[in-house]
């Protein structure tokens, strides 16, 4: 009798861990793809191209910080379930001092994963904005105020850049600008480190040897002149003309999310252009991007123009 109570009890703690098994082997799984959620959102996004550019486009959508985020919310996921379960089942079995010391064991795993997590958020790692210059074409001779608004830090400018109150400029109509100490420019020239998230479903794939004749084309839709896109052209194209092919996206929505341009006085017309660009070594099928709606169509009043960009490099090649 004894011992038909004793194997009742056994498979009663049995049942109930494998059920305790059950529900973190669950939890698991769970926790799993979540940190996955925006990778596989991205196979949603793009069953329409062929494998490559859905790899490309969605691999490319994560930066270095969201994959250090997405492996410490794992890391330590396996032993946090597994200290868990030790501490179910000793205290299943009795032993609540065995059970004491694993919960003790997942709390310290827990709070390792815990600072892993916002250790890795907080050293992010960003996009770098290489050669965004800005002109500014007001009416009249006019003391212009340029400051940045940046989800991110500049790491480069010319003239120096006063992260307190930004550029202070005389602007002629031509777009000649000077400073306080006399010095002229043509333009303010900055880099830095963005957290751009990138829309990479429309743009363009364009031959390397095409990319000049792209840009004239492109650039004029944006609304940029003549000597913009020349300027434009001359530092992007060298670096452009030497792959295969590349795919172009002009990002001016999502560069605008963390690269605010705050002018003062308020300028009547902005034009932004922010291109992404990738190398690929051979076509990949992109829905077209319509740039007629990115900037106005028309100059009027005082006209502030900004031009830059980013090369991402590919996941896989």
């Amino acid at each position: 009798m004894e011992n038909d109570l004793m194997n009742s009890e056994n498979v009663r703690i049995e049942r109930s861990l494998k059920s305790k098994q059950l529900r973190l082997a669950i939890h698991g799984l769970g926790m799993v793809l979540l940190s996955f959620s925006d990778y596989f959102m991205g196979f949603l996004m793009y069953l329409n191209h062929d494998l490559e550019f859905w790899l490309t486009s969605t691999f490319l959508s994560f930066d270095l910080e969201e994959w250090i985020v997405m492996i410490s919310m794992n890391v330590f996921l396996l032993p946090r379930l597994l200290f868990l379960y030790r501490s179910y089942e000793a205290k299943q079995y009795g032993d609540r001092k065995k059970a004491g010391q694993y919960r003790l064991l997942w709390l310290l795993v827990l709070l390792c994963n815990i600072v892993l997590f916002f250790a890795s958020v907080f050293f992010m790692f960003e996009a770098k904005a290489k050669k965004p210059v800005i002109y500014l074409y007001p009416e009249t001779q006019t003391e212009v105020n340029v400051r940045l608004e940046l989800d991110g830090k500049v790491t480069d400018s010319y003239p120096e850049y006063n992260n307190a109150y930004g550029w202070t400029v005389t602007a002629e109509p031509d777009g000649q600008l000077t400073d306080g100490d006399g010095n002229q420019y043509p333009y303010l020239f900055w880099e830095g480190d963005i957290a751009i998230k990138p829309d990479l479903s429309k743009g363009f794939c364009v031959k390397g040897e095409d990319t000049e004749a792209f840009l004239k084309d492109a650039l004029f839709e944006l609304g940029l002149t003549d000597t913009e896109a020349a300027d434009f052209i001359e530092y992007w194209c060298p670096l452009m003309q030497q792959s295969k092919y590349n795919v172009v996206t002009f990002q001016t929505a999502a560069y605008e999310k963390v690269s605010g341009l705050i002018v003062s006085p308020k300028p009547d017309t902005v034009i932004r252009v922010n291109m992404l660009w990738y190398p690929v070594d051979k076509p990949v099928e992109i829905e077209p991007q319509d740039l007629s709606a990115i900037n106005p169509a028309i100059r009027e009043g005082f006209t502030v123009v900004e031009w830059g960009g980013e090369e991402y490099r590919r996941v896989f090649n």
